[in-house]
């Protein structure tokens, strides 16, 4: 073995505020550019080393093993999947300024370095697994639904922001170590908040020293387990403090990630959990976030866009665990308990027309018009297309948006046999509801100054200094549409109005 083989380095694990988290050794990941899901840390590349945290070297080695870890989870849960909008390699950037902030913009994966004022100690996003695992999860996210990055609904930026705690979540339990923890701390019990339960704890600490309490709890930007139920975000407030929830995508996105959460405790308890000794409480978490997340992935890939995201995507949780009967009816009274999918639900599913693709845009309203597209899954015999139509803005309350479209979309599914023959049908027209939906989401944006105007002509990351995540772009056919810049992981995006930004 040469010298380069027998090369170690050290990395957290967990959040690095996670139960006083020490660096453990670990392997250098190798030939990162590769496919799927092929990533490139920017900056010069270090030599492997047992480096000190809070410096160049060991952020390098950090945001590299934790982008692994990240790839090692997606290319099992979505096989067909693995190359980034942006390409087939995404940069991450290891500090792109000053902040208590991380973000994805189409282009890269952006972290931040800030302060705790507190201790006087650093604080690198790109440092916490959570955080680097959360980020990928947006990228993810937008290389198999690219539908949800301009889609104009609360929960589909609120889906966002959950994916991409989920993945965090996901993350942290392929490794062995923090499954170990996670039953040692809790005792078996995971309805109790653990280190892999609590997102991003030491960026939420300094947040809260410099904030104050109404920007993000003490111990954690959100905590997988907590007790909010499913309301309609359009009829919440625009903001709430970290207790309460509100309509922001950040805090609302909390009612999905818990659902899953309790998913996960449901499927842990059939598979031995909490009932026998430590080895058998570890394999059967382990085991429940495998199908938690198999369940979560593909209910991702096949609920269509539209203003009750949340309950589309948690009735295809339970139509993917259908294979098992206990195994669904543990999912869905899970789900049911926050509000999410009523076990009468269809969707809209029923018998094929004859005539396929030509057929569904019939089943469609309005006229054959707008940009269709289509895509495939090999995996679960099914094709699936949507019709992308303007929606257009008018008055003052939209801001910078005003006389501007929003893209929505009207969307089918078609399933196949083992012989290709259609067996089922579903169409998922976008209706008034939809629309309304849309347009509270734009109304919420210009409230909150989140839109840059056409012409403003920013980059993503001085809009992102100026907190405008959306922009209205001037595009080839002369419309102007409402498009989104970036998402993040940002403690101000749960701030009152007028309470600043970091």
């Amino acid at each position: 073995m040469d010298e380069a083989s027998a090369a170690r380095i050290r990395v957290f694990l967990n959040d690095p505020a996670g139960r006083g988290e020490k660096p453990v050794p670990s392997v250098p990941p190798r030939e990162t550019e590769r496919s799927p899901w092929g990533f490139r840390v920017e900056g010069p590349a270090p030599l492997p080393g047992e480096y000190e945290p809070d410096t160049p070297e060991f952020l390098h080695w950090q945001m590299a093993a934790a982008l692994e870890r990240a790839r090692a989870l997606w290319s099992r849960l979505l096989p067909e999947a693995g190359e980034w909008v942006p390409g087939p390699v995404l940069p991450a950037v290891p500090v792109a300024g000053e902040g208590l902030n991380a973000f994805y913009d189409r282009r890269a994966l952006r972290f931040f370095r800030g302060e705790n004022p507190a201790t006087g100690e650093p604080v690198h996003s790109g440092e916490s697994p959570d955080i680097v695992a959360h980020e990928a999860g947006h990228a993810v996210l937008d290389s198999v639904r690219p539908d949800l990055w301009d889609a104009p609904h609360f929960e589909a930026a609120a889906f966002h922001e959950a994916f991409g705690d989920l993945a965090s979540i996901l993350v942290a339990f392929d490794e062995p170590a923090l499954v170990r923890a996670v039953t040692e701390e809790t005792r078996g019990e995971l309805q109790i908040s653990n280190l892999v339960s609590r997102v991003a704890e030491e960026l939420a600490a300094a947040a809260h020293a410099r904030f104050g309490p109404g920007v993000a709890l003490p111990d954690a930007l959100r905590d997988a387990v907590n007790g909010f139920s499913y309301t309609g975000p359009a009829g919440l407030p625009s903001s709430a403090p970290p207790e309460a929830l509100s309509a922001e995508p950040h805090s609302f996105c909390r009612v999905l990630t818990g659902a899953c959460w309790d998913v996960l405790v449901a499927l842990y308890r059939a598979f031995g959990g909490g009932e026998g000794d430590a080895p058998r409480n570890e394999e059967a978490l382990a085991r429940a976030a495998g199908e938690t997340g198999r369940l979560f992935a593909e209910a991702s890939l096949s609920a269509p866009a539209g203003a009750d995201f949340f309950q589309r995507v948690a009735r295809r949780m339970v139509r993917a665990s259908a294979g098992d009967p206990a195994t669904a009816e543990r999912v869905a009274e899970s789900l049911r308990r926050r509000g999410l999918a009523p076990p009468d639900a269809r969707d809209g599913e029923g018998a094929a027309p004859p005539g396929l693709i030509r057929a569904a845009l019939q089943r469609l309203p309005g006229e054959e018009e707008g940009e269709f597209l289509t895509r495939a899954s090999r995996r679960e015999r099914a094709l699936r297309g949507r019709r992308k139509r303007d929606l257009f803005l008018h008055g003052p309350e939209y801001g910078p948006a005003d006389g501007a479209a929003v893209e929505i979309s009207d969307s089918f599914s078609l399933r196949f046999g083992d012989e290709g023959f259609v067996t089922a049908s579903a169409v998922y027209p976008a209706g008034r509801e939809d629309e309304q939906d849309a347009r509270a989401w734009v109304r919420f944006l210009a409230e909150r100054g989140a839109i840059a105007p056409a012409g403003d002509g920013s980059g993503p990351l001085e809009l992102f200094g100026r907190g405008m995540s959306h922009a209205v772009v001037a595009e080839e056919d002369g419309v102007r549409r409402l498009r989104r810049v970036w998402v993040m992981r940002r403690c101000s995006a749960i701030l009152p109005k007028g309470r600043g930004r970091p």
